[in-house]
């Protein structure tokens, strides 16, 4: 009897961790197309981590001619605590091209000096303007703050 249990118990210990496993793996690959929601200070601390991967930040937004970023502060004192914002990532040769990066601006005008919550590809190389900042977000998804909401047609989502 006690050899029958014994049996009993390896066999259900076996199905959990074999099911805990097919749970992981099946996990995984479905987060990879998935946005991962962090803080602008975890993503400006560990680059590395979330290099490639789709991510979900909030934080003030600033649009201007060399200083396009979104911030874990509203006044900063270093670009640094910062992470530039790649609203296009060209062609930048016909006038349709200038004026898809010019409706993208105005679209992003709208959050200037607003918190607003990003979803895009964050980029640990690519450092901005000059490379002055500590990363950048590319290929937008959308962007969402207290009145406004967009999608972007980027493919971000996709890559």
């Amino acid at each position: 009897m006690k050899k029958l249990h014994d049996q009993s118990c390896r066999l259900l210990i076996g199905c959990l961790f074999s099911g805990i496993s097919l749970f992981a793996n099946g996990t995984e690959a479905h987060a990879e197309n998935q946005s991962e929601s962090l803080s602008l200070i975890n993503l400006i601390a560990t680059p590395e981590r979330y290099d490639g991967h789709l991510v979900l930040v909030t934080g003030h937004v600033t649009v201007g001619l060399e200083n396009m970023s979104i911030c874990f502060m509203k006044v900063n004192y270093s670009s640094k605590d910062c992470i530039w914002l790649n609203i296009d990532s060209g062609p930048y040769e016909t006038e349709d091209d200038r004026k898809r990066i010019e409706k993208k601006m105005k679209l992003l005008n709208k959050f200037n000096g607003n918190v607003a919550t990003i979803e895009a590809r964050f980029d640990q190389n690519n450092k901005g303007h000059f490379g002055m900042w500590s990363g950048a977000l590319k290929d937008l998804v959308r962007i969402y703050g207290k009145n406004n909401y967009h999608t972007f047609e980027d493919k971000a989502a996709q890559k």
